[in-house]
């Protein structure tokens, strides 16, 4: 009877566990499956960011097959606008633009961009021709050779870009994904029991492994897992053979990737839960027959209740409900299961907060895209009349300060993003001082040393008046009179040398060392912050990268210089 008692509760236990497991590994790949797609939509949705640039969408609908771009134009057209859509996204590792005139644009996260020219279509450019109009593709992982040599395994998302409104195609672009992305949507970390007897696979729908996280057999094509065919959105599961083991598994088809998320538990984790119970079972046979039914009981109920819990934890998450979490119980492997389940819901959790603020900054851009289209040409339709009234009543110092503002006013406001020469930005200067000096009157003084030959070199636009500005507004203010602004130019071999300095007021040693630290952390600054030193340093960096320096020297009480260093380009 004992012996009968204990074969039903060991069958009934063994059975229960294994039903748990199976129920686990199906939620696990539903869920993995979608934490998947979360991450790809945002790839999508970033694939119609770059689409719908107008930058990007004046380049390609204006570029034509004879037209030689030079470095410097690219990167002041298609690399600051590459570099705002990609730079949210930390694990794409390239994008590429590819006209229909067979000119290529590669841009690669590590900040590199290369021009070339191809005599044929790419094989990814024959499969978006032969793809519906509109349509998206997400290829599987592929071994794609870098600009500096190197070889990276990605995923790529296609896409034709076409001309808005009129709906004609102008070229296609790629996006790849380097493929470690699956390591952090999966969250296996930290869990190296599990290791031994768990192993998940991103397939696509011809069995090519996008992903596996033992990293064996990524990029493998038909590795014999001769999985059923999912045709209804619940996941597949049951139980296969594959290289000699028997494993259970679950299989979740995504319709948004066409991939397969399929999660394997080996069945020696199965033989080892029922060599515990059978162990438990087998010294309870020893007990004496009136205590023998408690014990089992109480081992039945303290195996199952675990799996219970996992079950109705991932039940509430199925509901949507992210925040509850499990607590560790002290047993080994429902521990690995319980930290296994954490780190899911954190990444899952993670994920959603991107997207979130990724959609926020989307929103915030396309509010200031909007206000950028105000046209200021009523403002200087003002300034004008304020200078002609001005004169006509005589009052020739108010028609020179509208004059110096309207020009300065203009200069400031049209085409930012453009090169200038340096005469121009000097011209610039000489308004704003022009300007400076009826307030101050005449406090201080500018003073030019440029040579000849650096007049015609191209430089950013404001990059010399806020630096001027601010030895005015803090160097220069408390000073009754002599006060004086050096700015001098001059070219050194093949670099444009500019020094701004002004013997004003200067910084003590720990004002220059936070203002030198400001500027060489190139943090991002809003609007309110104003065009400062900082915000000079980024575009210098987003400009020539590190081919440029800028040097801040001052000393308190004697005055402050500004040093900035750049590669001499003629306009």
């Amino acid at each position: 009877m004992i012996t009968v008692i204990g074969i039903v509760m060991y069958l009934n236990n063994v059975n229960e566990m294994k039903n748990q497991t199976q129920s686990m590994s199906k939620v696990l790949s539903t869920q993995f499956s979608r934490t998947i797609d979360l991450y790809f939509e945002d790839i999508e949705r970033l694939s119609l960011a770059i689409f719908t640039d107008s930058v990007i969408q004046d380049t390609l609908s204006n570029y034509e097959e004879d037209l030689l771009y030079n470095d410097i134009s690219i990167r002041n057209s298609l690399y600051p606008r590459l570099f705002n859509q990609v730079y949210p996204q930390s694990d794409v590792a390239a994008v590429t633009i590819h006209t229909d005139s067979g000119t290529i644009f590669d841009y690669e996260k590590s900040g590199d961009m290369e021009v070339r020219y191809a005599t044929e279509d790419p094989e990814w450019v024959q499969l978006l021709k032969a793809a519906n109009k509109n349509e998206f593709l997400i290829l599987p992982t592929s071994e794609v050779e870098q600009l500096n040599g190197q070889k990276k395994q990605v995923v790529s998302l296609i896409r034709d870009i076409y001309k808005i409104p009129q709906r004609n195609r102008i070229g296609s672009m790629k996006i790849d994904i380097d493929v470690t992305i699956f390591e952090k949507l999966l969250e296996m970390d930290n869990v190296d029991e599990l290791e031994e007897h768990m192993r998940i696979f991103v397939m696509s729908a011809n069995e090519s492994v996008i992903y596996d996280h033992r990293k064996e057999l990524i990029g493998e094509n038909n590795v014999g897992l001769n999985l059923p065919t999912v045709t209804v959105n619940e996941p597949e599961d049951g139980t296969l053979s594959w290289q000699s083991d028997s494993y259970l598994y679950a299989n979740d088809h995504s319709d948004f990737t066409n991939w397969n998320t399929v999660v394997l538990i080996d069945n020696e984790f199965i033989i080892y839960e029922r060599n515990q119970i059978l162990l438990f079972i087998a010294i309870s046979g020893l007990v004496a027959f009136s205590v023998i039914g408690v014990i089992s009981y109480l081992l039945s109920y303290n195996i199952t209740k675990p799996f219970n819990g996992i079950i109705q934890k991932m039940r509430r998450v199925e509901k949507g409900d992210l925040t509850d979490r499990m607590k560790l119980t002290g047993h080994p492997e429902m521990d690995v299961l319980t930290r296994v389940y954490n780190n899911m819901l954190d990444s899952i959790n993670k994920l959603i907060t991107e997207v979130y603020e990724a959609s926020i900054t989307e929103k915030n851009a396309k509010i200031s895209a909007l206000q950028s289209q105000i046209n200021p040409h009523f403002l200087y339709n003002t300034l004008n009349i304020m200078k002609s009234i001005s004169r006509v009543k005589g009052v020739e110092e108010v028609a020179e300060i509208s004059e110096s503002l309207s020009d300065l006013f203009k200069y400031s406001m049209k085409d930012l993003d453009k090169t200038v020469t340096l005469q121009e930005e000097v011209t610039h200067v000489e308004n704003y001082m022009r300007i400076q000096q009826h307030r101050f009157r005449d406090r201080f003084v500018l003073t030019k040393d440029i040579s000849p030959e650096a007049n015609q070199i191209s430089i950013p636009k404001l990059l010399i008046q806020p630096i001027v500005e601010n030895a005015v507004n803090h160097g220069l203010k408390d000073k009754k009179a002599e006060g004086v602004i050096l700015l001098k130019a001059f070219l050194k071999e093949n670099d444009l040398v500019i020094k701004i300095q002004d013997n004003g007021n200067g910084m003590n040693p720990e004002t220059l060392e936070y203002v030198r630290k400001k500027v060489s952390t190139n943090r991002m600054k809003t609007d309110t912050e104003g065009i400062g030193l900082n915000n000079i340093a980024q575009r210098l960096q987003l400009m020539y990268g590190y081919r440029y320096r800028m040097q801040i020297d001052s000393e308190e009480n004697t005055g402050t210089n500004v040093t900035i260093i750049l590669p001499a380009h003629v306009i």
